[in-house]
């Protein structure tokens, strides 16, 4: 297995050094979303884990690029970036978006024929081939996209209220809905590895029985979990995810 801790992995993957670990859990984030949310993972994981979390072009340290507005412009810099040396086995962890690009980045490795990762774990997001049921938001004016960040929630609303910083970060979120709202699932065979799917008891965005569907896309093992809350759990109830997570591993 590799591990994402060379120089090919920069920038894409930071996370804690973690010399013990024996296996690596990659995360990927919401739309909107960074790296910050699988801060104090790796504590709550334990030393055998070595937490690892994508940065998207646009965000964080990664300001200045420009971000992804599709699926294959992500995917392919990515697989890229995954260093061939050998060292653990890895997981996938997606939350949300996250969910869709971790499940792509399974089928986008198996093509290219390189190590594949020993689990997946999808959070909060619908199993791939439901159609979208959400009005598309990513190209409404800046006010009316403010307010359908500020109904879905997850956006501090100190930084919606904020219209400098909201200015800003707005190129990177609207990147991150336009990848939801133009994703297709193009049907593949099923992945031969176990996949978990979370799904929160109060979201309405990706509810138990629509992330159910997820049981097709392997030929391994499938559990799904339910978590209290809304669609953002994976921030509200941080140690209910890993410890779900920390069984899987």
């Amino acid at each position: 297995m590799f591990g994402i801790t060379g120089s090919l992995a920069a920038p894409w993957w930071t996370g804690e050094p973690a010399p013990l670990a024996e296996r690596s859990l990659l995360c990927l984030p919401y739309a909107g979303g960074g790296p910050q949310t699988y801060r104090g993972w790796g504590e709550l994981l334990g030393p055998s884990v070595e937490v690892l979390a994508m940065t998207p072009p646009g965000r964080g340290r990664r300001f200045s690029e420009e971000p992804c507005h599709d699926l294959p412009s992500l995917l392919t810099p990515l697989v890229d970036a995954l260093p061939r040396i050998p060292q653990r086995p890895y997981v996938l962890f997606g939350h949300s978006l996250g969910a869709t690009v971790a499940y792509e980045l399974c089928l986008e490795i198996r093509r290219r024929g390189l190590p594949m990762p020993q689990g997946l774990v999808v959070s909060a997001r619908q199993a791939p081939g439901l159609p979208w049921r959400f009005r598309p938001v990513s190209k409404l004016p800046d006010e009316e996209f403010t307010e359908a960040l500020r109904e879905l929630g997850g956006t501090p609303e100190a930084v919606l209220t904020q219209p400098d910083l909201m200015s800003l970060l707005l190129p990177a979120l609207r990147a991150d809905f336009a990848i939801v709202e133009s994703y297709r699932h193009r049907d593949e065979p099923p992945l031969d590895l176990p996949i978990l799917a979370l799904a929160g008891t109060e979201d309405d965005r990706a509810t138990a029985a629509q992330m159910a569907g997820w049981a097709g896309r392997t030929t391994a093992s499938f559990a799904l979990h339910e978590i209290r809350g809304g669609h953002f759990f994976v921030d509200a109830r941080a140690g209910d995810v890993t410890g779900l997570v920390s069984d899987f591993l």
